[in-house]
């Protein structure tokens, strides 16, 4: 698979998801992406994808201002 952007080479690799919820600043670090070589652009698989918003929606609910999670494959 190539980068839709540029068609660059993808990677596997753990990268940082951060989300500005404008009160909320959130930030899940070890997410499992492919990552295009030549512009760094990040995709997601479907499974990634919603675990990232089961973990956003759960974090976004506490009262803090910035919030810094592991990223796991099991989401509560």
């Amino acid at each position: 698979m190539n980068c839709f952007m540029c068609k660059g080479t993808l990677e596997k690799k753990k990268v940082n998801y951060i989300v500005d919820l404008g009160e909320t600043i959130i930030i899940i670090k070890g997410v499992p992406a492919k990552v295009c070589e030549q512009c760094g652009e990040q995709y997601f698989d479907d499974k990634t994808s919603e675990n990232i918003e089961a973990i956003v929606n759960q974090l976004k609910r506490l009262p803090m201002e910035v919030s810094i999670v592991n990223y796991t494959e099991e989401v509560a």
